[in-house]
């Protein structure tokens, strides 16, 4: 089910510059389609000059008007120098080196603040000389790269050099895959295509000298032109550029499969008079144009250029050069890099949304009209994950779904699914309708309507592996209680780590109805039948430190509050049997309730692969006449391994793990054009206890631990590029041996 897992454009036809662009673990993630290509480019703060910034007046807060004439004179100005090749005789020739990254990563799920999946990364050098009038000439002399996922990841030729001259005249990017032939915003004629506003001025302080910059931001004229949306920064005395951060209008990005497009030049000041490329980013994040799965495939690219010699000869053979060529393999392997390539990738190519690609679409959306930026309209297949697909639960046995969603010409996203579970003969699904960003895939506010099975707890495994293990030994890790609801979902940003939800809701409890292969599941949680309000925030995030051997790491939150009226009941109502031999309760409640559970994952390198593995979770839940369904759940292989999955349903608890991660030989498994598997394997031997304030039954029959703290130790083996892993564990006070085999976590978003 692949859209795309192809290569980028013309790799085939001119020969590889570098290894691959297809993507990622089919092996795991067979049913995506996401892509791996892009343009090359760098950072965006002039930090490394930049030691003060003026203050923001508040005449320049104000919204830009645009058609400025003191910022199309400004435009005029830095148009005429670009048009006289950097409009300094003096500047003869030039020589550099450039150090790079290209990495290709995955990001799997909805939260954007999410760390991506590092599939496979580059570390490059490059030779740069130039020279009048504007030839130049750059050779690959040094290449290593690292697969982290089975992958046969290829990129566009143009990601291996560095851009020159702020780019030509006529953008391309990608090889001419992704844009070709944008007007560029100073070309000679770029009145004529774009507009332009006075942004905020800089202030940059070098030794004996005080630059002022100012901000010039550009918007097409015309909603349905190729063009570019973005600002340049320009010396208020030269007229130079000293920084251009650029996105692009839907009719300039040629593979439709892009969401995110951003490029940032930011040049700096040599021998403090020419203006020359000191770092580059990019950014190209593709999904899927008919399935609608939370999963892109994301291009990074960065350059510093540095070793600048200005005026001196350039070799005759050098300008005899190709503008872009490389030398053999084996020079490029033999090339001496420092350290290992993961652990010199900078961290900033690990996060998935950097502040250049945020202020770059936020600045689109606010500069431009939504039609220029927005895709036209659409129909896709929608899901959250596999196990929209088909599931097999307890309480639905085997269920199917399917879910669409179609994008309006008017950027408004009406998306629904339904799965009927053939046990519980139950249609369950959900019906939302809000308007979408011009960048971005969900809305910033949606109505909704829908009944689903809701689990109460965190994920304890993968949903597929949750499936295999129910159908076959009864395992069933999920709490659910049957809730029907409709309210508003909101978000505060494109960007915002925090979901916002506010429903009238009707809860049920679910009974077991599915029979697996071998045994007889366990009972489900005894909830109440309550009807009222609940709001809820849910966040998802994480961080990488500057430092490569910084604590890296992501949380998640969950924080509800409700008020109802309903009964004590054991479960039962119009759509569910009563228990046998149970009679039904009689007393009234009318509960207020408070819930809140956080999880925490944090990692650091403690040198070599070797690693330090951090897991928390911790839970508070309360209230007058607090229901089962409203307490805080641990028990299972992340919260409570060697315990019965949600041993513990409490008021309170808290689960804590230190874990250390040592990598060892192992078999390496031949993976044909992907290549092999790393020859090792991971072991990661763990402590952990879980602290409950109070025990409470939580299903029929269950006995309810006394308040304590109970241990746990075990070990894991992380298998196959640690996609998967193997564990055994104890629960040393009233716990068990326990056995078992999952997915990394880093792909549970998406099964």
């Amino acid at each position: 089910m692949s859209e795309g897992l192809a290569q980028d454009g013309e790799e085939a036809s001119r020969g590889r510059a570098g290894r691959g662009a297809r993507l990622v673990a089919r092996a795991v993630v067979c049913a995506l389609g996401c892509v791996g290509g892009s343009a090359l480019v760098l950072p965006a703060r002039a930090q490394a000059q930049r030691d003060t910034t003026a203050a923001r007046p508040a005449e320049v807060r104000s919204a830009a008007t645009w058609r400025s004439a003191s910022a199309d004179s400004l435009v005029q100005r830095a148009i005429a120098r670009r048009g006289v090749q950097l409009a300094d005789s003096t500047l003869l020739s030039y020589t550099a080196d450039a150090h790079g990254f290209l990495a290709f990563l995955v990001q799997l799920g909805e939260g954007v603040l999410l760390p991506p999946k590092v599939v496979q990364s580059e570390e490059l050098a490059l030779t740069i000389a130039w020279w009048q009038p504007g030839r130049s000439a750059q050779q690959l002399v040094g290449r290593r790269d690292t697969t982290l996922l089975p992958a046969d990841v290829a990129y566009y030729r143009d990601r291996y050099g560095v851009v020159l001259d702020n780019l030509p005249d006529r953008i391309r990017l990608g090889d001419g895959q992704d844009v070709r032939d944008v007007p560029h915003p100073l070309a000679a004629n770029a009145a004529a295509t774009y507009e332009y506003a006075m942004g905020r001025p800089l202030t940059i302080n070098i030794p004996g000298r005080t630059i002022l910059v100012d901000e010039v931001k550009f918007r097409p004229r015309d909603a349905a032109t190729a063009a570019a949306v973005g600002s340049v920064y320009l010396d208020r005395e030269s007229a130079a550029v000293v920084r251009l951060s650029m996105t692009f209008t839907r009719a300039a990005i040629l593979d439709k499969r892009i969401e995110t497009l951003v490029v940032t030049l930011e040049n700096g000041l040599v021998r403090e008079r020419y203006w020359l490329p000191r770092r580059q980013e990019v950014e190209v994040s593709r999904g899927s144009t008919w399935l609608d799965l939370p999963v892109r495939g994301v291009v990074r690219g960065k350059w510093e250029i540095a070793g600048y010699t200005v005026n001196e000869r350039i070799a005759d053979a050098v300008k005899t050069m190709p503008r872009w060529s490389s030398k053999p393999k084996a020079e490029l392997d033999a090339y001496t890099f420092p350290g290992r390539v993961i652990d010199v990738l900078p961290p900033e190519l690990q996060i998935a949304t950097r502040e250049d690609v945020v202020q770059a679409r936020v600045q689109a959306e606010a500069a431009v009209r939504a039609s220029m930026l927005a895709r036209p309209a659409t129909a896709k297949v929608a899901t959250r994950g596999i196990s929209d697909f088909a599931r097999f639960t307890r309480a639905e046995g085997l269920a199917l779904g399917l879910g669409g969603a179609h994008r309006t010409g008017q950027g408004v996203l009406v998306a629904a699914r339904a799965r009927y579970g053939f046990a519980d003969e139950a249609v369950k699904g959900h019906l939302s309708v809000g308007p979408v960003p011009a960048f971005g895939r969900t809305p910033r506010w949606q109505l909704f309507a829908e009944r689903e099975y809701r689990d109460l707890a965190f994920a304890e495994r993968a949903g597929v592996t949750n499936s295999l293990a129910s159908a076959l030994f009864a395992s069933d890790y999920t709490q659910p209680v049957d809730t029907r609801a409709a309210g508003l979902l909101w978000r505060s940003g494109n960007t915002s780590a925090f979901t916002w939800r506010l429903a009238a809701e009707d809860e049920r409890a679910v009974l077991p109805r599915a029979h697996a292969a071998t045994r007889t599941f366990a009972p489900t949680l005894l909830a109440w039948r309550l009807r009222g309000v609940r709001g809820e925030v849910q966040g998802t995030g994480g961080w990488a430190g500057d430092d490569p051997r910084a604590w890296r790491g992501t949380w998640q939150l969950v924080a509800s509050a409700g008020g109802y009226r309903g009964d004590e009941e054991l479960g039962w109502g119009p759509l569910v049997d009563p228990i046998p031999g149970a009679s039904p309760p009689t007393r009234a409640v009318r509960p207020l309730v408070g819930r809140a559970q956080a999880q925490l994952h944090l990692t650091r390198p403690l040198g070599g692969e070797r690693a330090l593995f951090l897991y928390g979770m911790a839970g508070v839940s309360g209230g007058r006449d607090l229901p089962p369904q409203w307490l805080v759940f641990a028990g299972g292989p992340w919260s409570a391994p060697g315990y019965d999955y949600a041993r513990f349903g409490a008021r309170a608890l808290v689960s804590a793990r230190a874990e250390v991660r040592l990598p060892t030989w192992g078999p390496s498994i031949p993976l044909g054009r992907f290549g092999a598997s790393p020859p090792r394997v991971t072991l990661a031997p763990f402590v952990q206890a879980v602290g409950a304030a109070s025990g409470v039954p939580t299903a029929a029959g269950a006995s309810s631990p006394a308040a304590g703290v109970y241990p746990s130790v075990g070990t894991g083996v992380l298998l196959f590029y640690d996609l998967l892993r193997v564990d055994v564990a104890r629960g040393l006070r009233q716990g068990t041996w326990r056995f078992g085999i999952d997915i990394d976590r880093g792909f549970w978003g998406i099964l």
